[in-house]
């Protein structure tokens, strides 16, 4: 039986896909009013993170340049690269991150077309924004953004070159919903476990690479950190070796998060590693769950949502576990900074 939380979590993926049609019309006049030359991602902590599976999609299947930026970042260096021919794709759930607001309206001030995702579109940031996708929710809001955000690089990547693959992408879409939902039923036994060896813990090592790479940075500083309050470094599998790994000991305590994407060898060697020398090691593999009619060609591509699915499962065990809930903040949205 589906719970409560889990159906309003299958209607937010539902909503991200039936926006397919608005879409399409948006990419289409995007298209049409710019010669787009490149794509910048630009947001903070969990909104930053949720663009990187975004980037490795688009990557892979075209040659146009994409850049992720810490919108803070973004509005100091504005990159020489970022003109009136770039798509600037900006996220706040809050819609009033100051540093991203600031982005969107650089955007504006060089005539550059601005996409922005936030949880209510009469917001500061959905009123700088050209074009606004809003998605208020209780759970699901990250995983309803990536289909959103994966339904318009598609769009661009059709309008742009030869892309044979969308049909297959958006047929496999179709079937998030329900798989996803079945990922999250899957992940309770293990993230209750998790909890109640871990409740305890002061320090966990993250890692992650490729399209997943942005699960490992999000789960460290936003779930860990921001809502737990607990020390959590984000590391990225191919970066272990070179001085992360030398304070591993037997009671070091790592979750390696494995995706189907290219980088999972790299994540594979970090793992071995890891066995051999801590007793402490959680894997989450996305391979391991079951995405009943996706090819396995699509998988890796599809990873960021499984993994994403589960560790909201984990989220929610440690919070009952720990007795803190995922809400309670010391300093975020309570004092000026």
């Amino acid at each position: 039986m589906i719970s409560e939380e889990n159906k309003v979590y299958k209607e937010m993926i539902q909503k991200g896909l039936d926006q397919r049609g608005e879409i399409e019309r948006v990419v289409k006049e995007i298209l049409s009013r710019t010669n787009l030359k490149n794509v910048f991602f630009v947001g903070c902590g969990g909104s930053l993170a949720v663009m990187t599976p975004c980037q490795y999609l688009f990557e892979t299947f075209s040659t146009m340049p994409t850049y992720i930026y810490n919108a803070g970042e973004f509005v100091e260096r504005k990159p020489i690269q970022f003109t009136k021919d770039s798509l600037l794709v900006v996220s706040s759930y809050s819609g009033k991150t100051p540093e991203t607001v600031v982005a969107a309206n650089l955007a504006k001030q060089i005539g550059a077309v601005s996409i922005g995702f936030t949880g209510v579109a009469d917001s500061p940031l959905g009123r700088a924004v050209d074009y606004v996708f809003a998605n208020h929710a209780k759970t699901g809001v990250t995983d309803s953004k990536i289909v959103v955000l994966y339904q318009i690089l598609l769009n661009v990547l059709k309008g742009t070159q030869s892309f044979d693959k969308y049909d297959d992408f958006i047929n496999a879409m179709d079937l998030l919903p329900e798989e996803l939902v079945k990922v999250k039923l899957a992940s309770v036994n293990a993230a209750e476990k998790f909890a109640k060896e871990n409740k305890d813990e002061k320090y966990f090592m993250i890692l992650g690479a490729g399209a997943c790479w942005g699960n490992a940075y999000s789960f460290a500083i936003c779930i860990l950190e921001e809502m737990q309050w607990i020390t959590a470094q984000p590391v990225h599998a191919g970066e272990y070796f070179h001085g992360p790994f030398e304070i591993v000991t037997e009671n070091t305590n790592l979750l390696i998060l494995k995706g189907e994407d290219a980088s999972r060898p790299v994540v594979q060697r970090a793992e071995d590693f890891s066995k051999k020398y801590s007793k402490k090691v959680t894997v989450i593999d996305s391979k391991d769950y079951g995405l009943k009619g996706i090819h396995e060609n699509l998988r890796g591509f599809f990873s960021p949502l499984v993994l994403s699915a589960a560790l909201d499962v984990f989220s929610q065990s440690i919070s009952r576990e720990r007795e803190h809930p995922l809400s309670t903040r010391r300093y975020m949205g309570v004092v000026e900074y």
